[in-house]
This record gives structure tokens, C-alpha cells and sequence, in this order.
């Protein structure tokens, strides 16, 4: 975002200091229908023991990959958004499912991180709840948001070029999964995962290095994650 007068969305830039929001405890249906999330390094350790973290094409063109929590084999397809909006209790919920309603932009008159939160929210009014402005200036809550906003942004810029140098190395295979449950075959495609045998084939003095910078960790999270795949066909099919 990069105007202050986005469509469906308010800037949280001083032009309504009065504006409030109570957050709703249950408000992730704007995702039933997104079957993939963006993850970040730092979610691996937590996300890994709920969902398949996969690597999918970033861009049209197919020539960026990122990180992201399977949700689903199909798209529009979230098994883990309940009909009330809740999330499934008890699993790990990805930063960018809670970041909502807010997204960052780009101040249009001053080129500077800006706030942006989702227009239609429910919550939003002019009376009670966490206020974005003491006076005129930002309050302690939406200075907050912006740290949070800005991190989790950076955190997956950085995943991302952490996984591009992984593909540079030739440790990445693209592959289609299917896995059957009864008498139904669920496939995804267009998927990238670790090459183990290539992983294999690394000398120690690359496997060393890779154990130290934290590359070794976070492709164990990501391969012990893929065990998770055989209990989302079950759900898908249940």
C-alpha cells in the first residue's frame, strides 16, 4: 500500500484521532479460503508441530519461493478456519493471520511506514476499546503496531532470501504430493522441499557451517513438519 486512500481500507495517519477498536476474539474468516500463509523462520519451531511448511512460488513467474503453513490441498480450501471464524484451538496461529485487520503501507506525503487497518472491521468505532491516538500523536498501542508490522515484514524478506539461497545451492526439489485416505487421493503441486539427498552429498565443512548460521534447525522443523501431511488428508477427507 502506498496511498493514504487505499479502497477498504482507513490510514492511520492522524486524520481521525478519535478512531478506537475492540479486536474480536474470533475473526479469521477472511481466510477460509486461503489453503497456504506466509511463515517466517522464527514461526518454524512452533508452526512445524501443526502444519506442513512447504516452499511455493511467491510470484507468477515462478522464480521466487517462499515459506508457508499448508492449510489445505485445494485452493479456497483452509482446514483450520471454523465456521464461527475461530481458529482451530490448540494450534499454532501464523503472524500473518494475526496481524489483522492491520496492514503496513507507506505514508503517500511522507514515505514512512504507516498503519493501514480494514475498513469494514467490525470492531472499529468511535467510542470504546484500544485507542490509536492520545491527542494528536500515536498512542503506545499503534506505535506497538507498527513495530509488529514492520518486524514480521522484515522476518519474511529475510526467510525468503534464506530460501533462495537455499534453491541457489541446488537443495530444493519441486514435487507433487498426493496421499490417500480410504478410497480419496488428495494432491497439491507446484511444491518445493528439501532435497535429502542432496543434503546428503554436502561435505562437512558445509554441513558445519550450516549447523552454525541455523540452516540445519530450521530444515529439520521443515522436514519434521512434513510429517504432519498425512493428518491433513485425514482432515481434508473427513
Amino acid at each position: 500500500m502506498s496511498k493514504n486512500n487505499v479502497p477498504g481500507w482507513i490510514a492511520l495517519d492522524g486524520s481521525d484521532v478519535n478512531l478506537k477498536i475492540n479486536l474480536q476474539n474470533n475473526h479469521y474468516g477472511f481466510l477460509k479460503n486461503q489453503n497456504a500463509l506466509p511463515l517466517a523462520q522464527s514461526e518454524f519451531e512452533l508452526a512445524c508441530k501443526n502444519y506442513p511448511i512447504v516452499f511455493i512460488a511467491a510470484n507468477a513467474e515462478g522464480t521466487l519461493l517462499q515459506s508457508v503453513a499448508l492449510l489445505g490441498f485445494n485452493q479456497g480450501q483452509n482446514l483450520f478456519v471454523h465456521d464461527d471464524q475461530s481458529w482451530e484451538p490448540h494450534h499454532y496461529i501464523p503472524a500473518y493471520a494475526k496481524r489483522h485487520p492491520f496492514q503496513l503501507g507507506v505514508d503517500a506525503q511522507q514515505q514512512e511506514p504507516l498503519v493501514f487497518v480494514e475498513q469494514s472491521y467490525p470492531g472499529l468505532n468511535h467510542k470504546e476499546g484500544l485507542a490509536f491516538f492520545e491527542g494528536i500523536e500515536p498512542s503506545a498501542y499503534l506505535s506497538q503496531l507498527l513495530h509488529a508490522l514492520r518486524t514480521l515484514q522484515v522476518e519474511l524478506e529475510q526467510t525468503q532470501h534464506w530460501i533462495m539461497r537455499l534453491k541457489e545451492k541446488g537443495l530444493l526439489v519441486e514435487r507433487s504430493i498426493d496421499l490417500t485416505v480410504g478410497n480419496k487421493t488428495e494432491r497439491v503441486g507446484g511444491v518445493w522441499v528439501v532435497d535429502t539427498d542432496k543434503l546428503s552429498s554436502l561435505t562437512d565443512e558445509e554441513l558445519a557451517q550450516m549447523y552454525h548460521n541455523g540452516t540445519l534447525g530450521l530444515i529439520e522443523q521443515h522436514r519434521l513438519s512434513l510429517l504432519n501431511l498425512d493428518t491433513l488428508a485425514k482432515r481434508a477427507t473427513a
